[in-house]
């Protein structure tokens, strides 16, 4: 017999919307740095685009852990094994760095031949490297971001990666960038911006998942 179960629904857009919202909070962020970027013109916007796709190998390796640490976190805690999910979390956060630094430190070090092989502009060349380099040495704390982030949705806490990503990616990266834009100073500080993003945002996933409020993210109830 079907049963509509209001509890489940409740608990479906306790956790879906917020997640929603994320997505279309970076959406907007992202879209807007990306104007900001394209006012330098063609050559920025065309190194940040390099930048990204070079870098996309890492965010394979960043999503991956993002998954795992989701997928372990939400099975312990359906065992209410509370210990567990923290310690397979803070496990995947470990691995994650590790892995993304490796990464970082390899595009860093051969990131003008990398760029190289792409594209034969010189402008385009060194700011393609200027933004590799400061991504690069971003990898530990992006890292921290794909982890963390991962486990806080699987533990069923999807606010706390809303709320980080509205204060750093909208309030901090886009507005920096702004600033800057204003100052009329060159893209390679509206690169810059990306430290400012990643450094605040490591901090607030370390702080929120030390705080262990996720723990109670939700009350699911057993069906009938």
């Amino acid at each position: 017999m079907f049963v509509i179960d209001i509890s489940r629904i409740k608990n479906i857009f306790e956790v879906g919307l917020p997640a929603a919202l994320e997505q279309a909070v970076f959406q907007l962020g992202i879209n807007a740095f990306l104007i900001i970027v394209a006012q330098y013109g063609t050559t920025a916007y065309a190194a940040y685009g390099i930048g990204i796709q070079i870098l996309a190998f890492s965010f394979v390796i960043g999503f991956g852990f993002s998954m795992a640490g989701a997928s372990l976190v939400g099975q312990h805690m359906g065992a209410e094994d509370n210990f567990q999910a923290k310690r397979s979390a803070w496990s995947g956060m470990r691995l994650s760095i590790a892995f993304m630094t490796i990464f970082g430190a390899f595009i860093v070090l051969f990131a003008e031949q990398i760029v190289g092989f792409l594209i034969n502009d010189a402008e385009v060349i060194r700011l393609t490297v200027i933004f590799i380099w400061i991504m690069g040495s971003l990898q530990p704390l992006m890292a921290i971001e794909f982890s963390l982030g991962g486990a806080l949705r699987g533990a069923g806490d999807t606010k706390s990666p809303l709320l980080i990503t509205l204060t750093c990616l909208l309030l901090i990266r886009v507005l920096l960038a702004m600033i800057v834009l204003y100052l009329n100073m060159g893209v390679e500080w509206i690169f810059a911006t990306l430290i400012a993003d990643y450094s605040v945002k490591a901090f607030l996933y370390i702080k929120t998942f030390r705080s262990e409020k996720w723990m109670n993210s939700l009350d699911i109830k057993a069906g009938p």
